[in-house]
């Protein structure tokens, strides 16, 4: 009777074994740089993102408050960046985007641009409304009736994110 050797048990080279690593380390680097990657891409998307909704945020606080002022009170000074109006209790209220901290009791909003907040001034708090706004400029288009607002910050990467907004401030026809 013959046995026939079906088994090599000589085992694994060294070379086979060291070819082996070697595609295996390549394959979890190639996978660690493609999922680094995408986090990184996915990242700047979420930041992009939160930058937007700050813009909208802060527009949409501007926008709502300047409909609540008296309308046919309202005046806006170019040359200061600032909005006057009486408020919903009849006093004298001031919205003022020049950038400079404001202290007074009766300005209602503004912007603070050495902090690049914007701030709401209730009970003569001075809170903070939305943070990382790097400009926010305002223009009459028409005077006495249409403003432009555009409110605009900054990523880490140097990317420039910013909304225009034109809202009527008198009803005048």
């Amino acid at each position: 009777m013959r046995i026939v050797k079906i088994l090599n048990n000589q085992g694994v080279t060294l070379l086979e074994l060291i070819l082996v690593l070697l595609l295996c380390s390549l394959l979890v680097s190639l996978y660690i740089g493609i999922v680094s990657q995408s986090i990184h891409y996915w990242q700047e998307k979420i930041e992009g993102i939160r930058i937007h909704e700050n813009l909208q945020y802060s527009m949409h606080f501007i926008e709502k408050n300047l409909r609540q002022f008296n309308q046919q009170q309202l005046e806006y000074f170019p040359d200061i960046l600032q909005i006057r109006s009486e408020n919903s209790q009849g006093e004298t209220s001031y919205m003022d985007f020049s950038g400079k901290i404001i202290y007074h009791y009766n300005t209602y909003l503004y912007y603070h641009a050495g902090n690049r907040q914007l701030r709401i001034n209730r009970n003569k708090e001075h809170n903070v409304l939305a943070q990382n706004i790097d400009n926010i400029e305002v223009r009459e288009i028409i005077p006495d009736i249409l403003l432009e607002v555009t409110i605009s910050s900054f990523d880490k990467q140097g990317e420039m994110y910013s909304l225009k907004s034109k809202i009527r401030i008198c009803s005048r026809r």
